[in-house]
């Protein structure tokens, strides 16, 4: 504690530190870029295993709590959870105290599974040593989850019609704006402006 104390400052050390690893907090370094976290995903990930203090005690954050320590809304907590959860990284379990729903457990089992076997592909490795051959093979366990984007054809024609966003002022609030959205017709692809 000393060490910490001298490095963070004795009133931080005496709040605690939790146990995160920095496999997990290198974890896109080890994926495909098609299956790498979104900075939030990953940031839940990390709260929930600050949160794990036992092995045998799953971590219950609630999700407005999450939302509280990564600083954006309790929707996008709820899209990283369920994604999180698609993936295959964590498993939600409901718990209830005193017979009154309470926030979801965590299981973080998933996830230590997976950080071992990116332990065990790139033993003590810095990424820029990273097999590609590797990443892909632990891509592949959240393949699942990611819906690859559908490749973009060279012969796709453009939009015939786009709409013109416009702002005029409104009656009112000389801040206030309203949106004004007229079709426009755009020329066909053959340029003589007719479809």
């Amino acid at each position: 504690m000393s060490e910490v104390a001298e490095k963070w400052g004795v009133s931080v050390a005496e709040r605690g530190f939790a146990q995160v690893p920095n496999y997990l907090l290198l974890l896109n370094q080890f994926l495909s870029p098609e299956h790498r976290l979104t900075p939030t995903e990953l940031l839940v990930l990390i709260q929930l295993a600050g949160s794990w203090w036992k092995k045998d005690a799953m971590p219950f954050p609630s999700m407005s709590t999450l939302a509280t320590r990564c600083g954006v809304s309790g929707r996008q907590i709820q899209r990283a959870v369920n994604k999180l959860e698609k993936a295959g990284l964590i498993r939600r379990v409901s718990r209830r105290t005193r017979g009154i729903i309470s926030s979801n457990a965590y299981d973080l089992q998933p996830l230590t599974d997976l950080l071992g076997e990116v332990a065990k592909a790139f033993p003590n490795q810095f990424p820029r040593q990273v097999d590609k051959a590797k990443v892909a093979e632990i891509s592949q366990r959240l393949a699942p989850a990611v819906e690859a984007p559908a490749p973009a054809e060279a012969t796709a024609v453009p939009p015939t019609t786009v709409q013109l966003v416009t702002e005029a002022p409104s009656m009112g609030a000389p801040r206030r704006r309203r949106r004004i959205r007229t079709p426009v017709q755009l020329p066909s692809p053959g340029g003589d402006g007719t479809n």
